[in-house]
């Protein structure tokens, strides 16, 4: 009797090929959901992020506009009087830190953005408001951190 030959491919090595086929498409799903949650959570951070932003630059936007008002009632009750009346009118925000030592006043507030950051304004209120230029310019409208930082430049050193 002659004996049988079975082929060099058998069964087994198709069923391994199929395991390792699964297995990588398993892997690569894996990998494209982890980074694709990863991408969610980092737009998600910018978005909240930019809408704390906006919300404090609203804020210093109404409380500029509220300055604004106080200049021009001012200037439109007593123009001889502007300067004095600005000092008293200003004098009841409690937000708005006015300094008006020099030729140009200015006005110095802060609008906490998140626990890290505040948006600083300073505004420069102008000696001759009757000029196109209007009553003050914005000479600062930044970010800055809401604390400062400290380092620590201490060493531990062996000690015998």
């Amino acid at each position: 009797m002659k004996k049988r030959s079975y082929p060099v491919t058998n069964i087994g090595s198709v069923s391994l090929l199929m395991t390792f086929i699964v297995l990588c498409l398993v892997i690569f799903a894996t990998l494209a959901l982890s980074g694709a949650l990863s991408e969610y959570q980092y737009s998600r951070k910018i978005a909240d992020y930019n809408a704390d932003y906006y919300e404090a630059s609203n804020t210093a936007m109404e409380t500029l506009r509220d300055i604004d008002r106080i200049l021009h009632d001012a200037y439109g009750a007593s123009p001889e009087q502007y300067r004095r009346a600005v000092e008293e009118q200003l004098a009841d925000l409690d937000t708005v830190t006015a300094d008006f030592t020099g030729e140009e006043p200015t006005l110095t507030y802060q609008v906490p953005v998140n626990d890290t950051q505040t948006l600083h304004v300073v505004l420069t209120v102008s000696a001759a408001p009757e000029t196109a230029g209007g009553y003050l310019r914005i000479t600062a409208w930044q970010k800055v951190p809401a604390s400062e930082w400290n380092s620590d430049e201490s060493l531990e050193l062996i000690t015998f």
